[in-house]
């Protein structure tokens, strides 16, 4: 069985940031993101130990990430008892670890 995957309030603020900004760009690519983003959701759904550790983040926290193919951005996530939960879906050159302090011992 399959763990839902919840997505933080700010991870989800940051996806639809990246929409609106992308769509302002042109015409549609919100839409290809959306879909890009909800492909490496699928994936962290079939397999969330199959993705890499996060390595700016101690391996004892199990901070995974997986990478949105086609946009410069990643999926920040842990696996909890009960959910997976998405931290971030943070852009690969910008203010790298700036979502660290979403998350706390006991979250994790």
């Amino acid at each position: 069985m399959t763990k839902p995957v919840r997505f933080d309030d700010e991870a989800e603020e940051e996806l639809m940031a990246a929409a609106i900004w992308y769509e302002k760009q042109q015409a549609g690519l919100a839409r290809s993101l959306l879909f890009a983003v909800n492909d490496a959701v699928n994936r962290i759904r079939s397999g969330p130990s199959r993705c890499t550790f996060e390595p700016s983040i101690p391996r004892a926290l199990q901070v995974r990430r997986v990478f949105v193919q086609k946009f410069p951005y990643r999926i920040i996530f842990t696996v909890l008892p009960e959910e997976v939960r998405v931290l971030a879906v943070a852009h690969d050159r910008q203010r790298p670890d700036y979502w660290r302090h979403r998350m706390t011992d006991s979250d994790c």
